[in-house]
């Protein structure tokens, strides 16, 4: 980074002092970095800054933070109640405004179904699930997917609810196929997901991407 908070720290010694007093006063807050719900509010943008704010998010058991228009995903490596469940994900789905809630993998899902189903001017959509070997990248195309057959059909009557089961899990069964096509030795393990939900939802495609 040339520029960190409007400084250069290359350029002289005094520079570089207020860098360093920008840092301890930004860390020097610690006990609030948890509440930062977005990477690009961190003031001044460093790795150690950016690190400690997830490192503090994560101990406090928020795994999902914002920067900018990109979700950065923490595996919890443990069991968390409620976080993927079907009322949570009813409620992001429900919201008026889904990205003013908690940062979660339902508002990105929420936000692209909407964009697919939308009346004015419907777009085809990708989402890219990144990261190394281990960090979840199969469980949030998991969670992703579930979360479409959920809020794809009408919680109104038992059929319904029964409709999207059955859709849940043969989405989900595909996945150990279609994950196999995905770590063929050939290409980068792009992994490609297409969900035809409903007439409407023309093509819906997860993209999980081995950097």
């Amino acid at each position: 980074l040339f520029q960190v908070n409007g400084h250069n720290p290359g350029s002289d010694g005094q520079a570089r002092e207020s860098l360093r007093e920008d840092l301890q006063k930004f860390l020097g807050g610690e006990v609030l970095l948890h509440q930062l719900d977005d990477l690009t509010k961190v003031n001044p943008v460093t790795l150690e800054t950016v690190l400690r704010c997830l490192q503090a998010r994560y101990m406090a058991d928020t795994f999902y933070t914002n920067a900018g228009c990109t979700l950065v995903a923490l595996n919890p490596f443990k069991p968390v109640l409620h976080l993927y469940s079907p009322e949570l994900m009813r409620e992001y789905h429900a919201a008026p405004q889904p990205q003013k809630l908690k940062p979660h993998v339902f508002t990105v899902g929420e936000q692209t179904y909407r964009n697919v189903k939308s009346l004015i001017e419907p777009v085809n959509q990708s989402i890219v699930v990144s990261g190394e070997s281990g960090a979840g990248k199969t469980w949030t195309s998991r969670c992703l997917m579930k979360f479409y057959a959920v809020v794809a059909t009408s919680p109104a009557s038992w059929e319904s609810h029964k409709i999207a089961e059955r859709i849940e899990q043969r989405i989900l069964n595909s996945n150990p196929v279609m994950e196999a096509f995905g770590r063929l030795s050939r290409d980068t393990r792009q992994l490609v997901f297409v969900l035809a939900l409903e007439p409407r939802c023309a093509f819906l495609s997860i993209v999980s991407n081995d950097s």
